[in-house]
């Protein structure tokens, strides 16, 4: 067979493929884009979806911003709010195909495996909030790429490691809320650089060590906890004076 035969061939055999490929929930969407619609679509699968306690209009509606929990603007998937939802499974690596994620709540569910380090890719991510939920593994570094981030929650997730000095990179973050888990190590000297954050709570985990002299550079802070972390050194006197629980300007009353 010459070249020319074959790459006739070849172009035949490739659009027979496609044409025969079957069509997905995802092809039928008109208001966001496939990529978001699919990734959405992996989350339901890996998460059991048809046993959530809601999950209305999931792979049912065309329309992917009226499905429970969505919210879109633009044309695209901006935040996924999805508490109290009795969600199960894992989450997929494709969530960070949401490009335009702004927030992702998940808290209070029963989640289980580690967070995939791909969640770094979302770049437009303001707030993430997944407290109270089976997660375990460590604190993925590529976290600290995501630098719109102004909250980070993870509270009571089982997590474990020591907190990655990327999270230094975190120069947008108000927030951080690591209570409740099994991290462990020292506190690493980068989060000093974090100058916009009013609260750090770091409470019952295993922390060792002294407070870094550069966290001083941590002036807005107003809320720190620290207690429940045995091994770790006297607190300076610019954190032993702060409350450990307040109102801040990064708490959202918009989000249940």
């Amino acid at each position: 067979m010459s070249l020319r035969l074959a790459l006739v061939s070849l172009g035949i055999g490739l659009s027979l493929a496609a044409c025969n490929s079957p069509k997905t929930f995802c092809d039928s969407v008109k208001d966001v884009p496939k990529a978001e619609c699919s990734a959405l679509s992996d989350f339901f699968q890996a998460t059991d979806g048809p046993h959530w306690k809601d999950h209305r209009g999931w792979l049912e509606s065309p329309n992917v911003c009226d499905w429970f929990g969505v919210t879109c603007a633009e044309g695209h998937v901006t935040a996924l709010t999805m508490n109290y939802v009795d969600i199960t499974g894992e989450i997929p690596a494709s969530l960070a195909e949401l490009e335009h994620l702004e927030v992702l709540s998940l808290y209070y569910n029963k989640i289980s495996g580690g967070i995939p380090p791909e969640l770094g890719k979302l770049e437009n991510l303001q707030v993430l909030i997944l407290h109270n939920n089976r997660l375990g593994g460590n604190l993925p570094p590529e976290l600290g790429n995501i630098s719109r981030l102004s909250l980070l929650d993870l509270d009571s997730t089982d997590l474990s490691g020591p907190i990655p000095p990327e999270f230094g990179d975190l120069r947008n973050l108000e927030g951080l809320k690591l209570r409740n888990n099994h991290l462990s190590g020292e506190l690493p000297a980068e989060l000093g650089n974090l100058n916009r954050l009013q609260g750090l709570w770091l409470s019952t985990n295993d922390f060792s060590g002294d407070v870094p002299a550069e966290w001083s550079g941590m002036t807005s802070l107003r809320m720190f906890a620290a207690y429940g972390n045995d091994q770790l050194g006297p607190l300076p006197p610019y954190l032993a004076s702060l409350p450990p629980d307040g109102y801040p300007s990064w708490a959202n009353p918009n989000i249940p």
